[in-house]
């Protein structure tokens, strides 16, 4: 694996023996490598003569990527909804109608040009030991004002994601500040509790498991369900006043040079068989679960009897990318966060 500052490259070439003529197909993707291993092992095989090439970047990385228009993707993937709507608006996808986009719910495709895969509730995660004597905050007002009322426990010990470095993390931001009031009231709680901000789930994730964090808000569900069923150091949980859903987002470029594969790629990905290995050899969570599968992830994170609010893909999300406004939310976010902005490792989402 090559690793640089900001991109991962991850080829995962011969998964299946080589036949005489070969397509490559190059997927760019903001998605743990390991989150997607079977899945690409079962679409080469099930599709004879194309091999992966699979590159791993961190969300805002792989925008700008696909941004120049000239990058050799054949298949782009990202958590980030709005970067991808935009890269979508700009006129850089090719528009197709899979076989299984009847699988797709409305909010979860736009204009036959992207499509969601995976149903991934936003979720807070925490250090179980430091909560085994406390009552975990049911919704961000309690959040806030436990924050507030035990700054001793949380002082320093907050994370959350750097929302000038991570595209999924500003998605997160800005969709709480479209559900409500309680968004500054929180942002200021943060600050006060000098708050932690990474760039990566992962980041969190091991400052909650080392007990560096005992709190982190707004993280990527499937991958914290994945860390706390093996990691009993990490809780995981969803807030009862709404839970924002982000589903995983692939489109092809118009610039792709195997179109066909990239295609059935992401038709492969729509498919029950696509589905079905997402539930039983992924982190991720698929957009539908089947009883073969399983019922749900988990207790913890049934959205069943929850506000669960889909984030729908659309013109939409395009508000807050507003040069403009992108600049006056920042510098909202950064003020509120003050003294407490302390950014991590910059990495991957």
């Amino acid at each position: 694996m090559r690793c640089f500052v900001y991109v991962c490259a991850v080829t995962l070439l011969g998964l299946v023996s080589p036949s005489k003529a070969e397509s490559i197909l190059r997927v760019y993707s903001a998605t743990d490598t390991s989150a997607v291993m079977q899945l690409i092992r079962r679409f080469e095989v099930s599709t004879p003569g194309v091999r992966v090439e699979y590159t791993e970047f961190n969300t805002s990385e792989l925008y700008a990527e696909i941004r120049r228009g000239d990058s050799p993707a054949d298949v782009v993937i990202s958590s980030a909804m709005d970067l991808q709507a935009k890269l979508v608006n700009s006129g850089l996808a090719h528009a197709f109608k899979p076989t299984n986009a009847r699988n797709v719910p409305a909010w979860a495709q736009w204009r036959d040009e992207l499509y969601g895969f995976t149903f991934e509730p936003v979720a807070m995660v925490y250090n179980r030991a430091a909560f085994a004597q406390r009552e975990l905050p049911r919704s961000r007002s309690e959040l806030a004002g436990v924050i507030r009322d035990d700054p001793g426990f949380f002082n320093g010990r907050v994370g959350t994601y750097d929302i000038h470095r991570s595209g999924v993390g500003y998605l997160f931001a800005t969709q709480d500040a479209q559900r409500g009031y309680q968004f500054s009231r929180l942002t200021e709680s943060f600050g006060r509790a000098r708050t932690k901000t990474f760039c990566c789930t992962l980041d969190i994730l091991n400052g909650v498991a080392s007990g560096e964090l005992v709190f982190g808000y707004n993280v990527i569900g499937s991958y914290a369900l994945s860390r706390a069923n093996s990691d009993p150091r990490v809780g995981v949980y969803l807030l009862d006043d709404y839970t924002n859903v982000m589903t995983r987002t692939a489109f092809v470029p118009k610039t792709a040079r195997n179109k066909a594969p990239a295609t059935a790629f992401i038709d492969f990905l729509l498919s029950p068989a696509g589905q079905s290995t997402i539930a039983r050899h992924s982190s991720l969570l698929p957009l539908h679960f089947s009883a073969s599968d399983q019922e749900a992830p988990s207790p913890e994170m049934a959205t069943e009897g929850r506000s669960a609010l889909p984030i729908r893909l659309g013109i939409g999300l395009l508000t807050y990318l507003d040069r403009l406004k992108k600049k006056a939310f920042l510098a909202d976010w950064e003020a509120a966060m003050q003294p407490g902005f302390n950014a991590g490792q910059q990495t991957r989402d």
